[in-house]
């Protein structure tokens, strides 16, 4: 290769420098270097105006306020439901709220049981004060739902005393509510032959005083008798 003379090298340098690169090039290779600057070219930074922001604070408002009112209505609606019986519109939101109550307090079957029973016993003697003569029928048929499940949750499984006397006395509260006696009605009948049953056994293991001793016999007579009500009515005397 022949060598180049120092004027020969000066006249090449001299045409080197007028030769200018191709613009796309040149932006790329300025991407490339500097990559900061690529990206405030991609993504400019955006201008809030005032109506912008004052829209944004209006909707989120907004959204507060359809919550509040919404959380309000539904408040209500379980307010109003509260004094609900059997046979009113807002009746299965009051189940509803029983329910997820007995669900969230992690009561067993057997408690939810007893403590439907006892709701809708005292959801009848309402009925039955206020003469509210159309809900009768509907407290009913939940009465009668509610005690045979009540019924066949006792026999498949072993209840406490204190249950048991419990479910005494709410269906001596059923007794009592006038012009509506439900013994004839087979699943009623059958817990309350279950609950003397089991009390008059419980009874025979304890000690009791002679006055006590006759009552309970009176009682027995009365259960055999089917007299299931009134041999109930003498039990609870001897467990006061």
């Amino acid at each position: 290769m022949a060598k180049l003379t120092q004027k020969q090298l000066i006249e090449q340098l001299g045409i080197l420098k007028e030769i200018k690169p191709r613009r796309e090039w040149a932006v790329l290779l300025k991407f490339q270097l500097l990559p900061e600057k690529r990206a405030e070219v991609i993504i400019p930074a955006q201008k809030v105006s005032f109506m912008d922001a004052l829209s944004a604070i209006l909707f989120q408002r907004k959204l507060a306020y359809s919550f509040a009112v919404a959380l309000f209505m539904i408040v209500g609606v379980f307010g109003f439901a509260v004094n609900t019986v059997p046979g009113d519109l807002l009746f299965p939101v009051k189940k509803i709220a029983e329910q997820s109550q007995a669900a969230l307090s992690g009561q067993t079957t057997l408690r939810q049981d007893v403590t439907k029973l006892s709701n809708r016993i005292n959801d009848l003697a309402q009925a039955a004060k206020y003469g509210r003569v159309d809900n009768i029928p509907s407290v009913i048929s939940e009465i009668n739902n509610n005690a045979s499940e009540l019924a066949k949750n006792i026999k498949n499984n072993s209840v406490d005393l204190a249950t048991m006397k419990e479910i005494a006395v709410s269906l001596k509260t059923l007794a009592n509510v006038p012009g509506t006696d439900l013994t004839a009605n087979p699943d009623v009948k059958d817990l309350y032959q279950i609950i003397v049953q089991s009390q008059i056994a419980d009874l025979r293991k304890t000690t009791l005083t002679e006055d006590q001793n006759n009552a309970l016999t009176e009682a027995e007579e009365l259960y055999f008798q089917g007299k299931y009500i009134d041999a109930l009515e003498k039990i609870l005397l001897i467990n006061k």
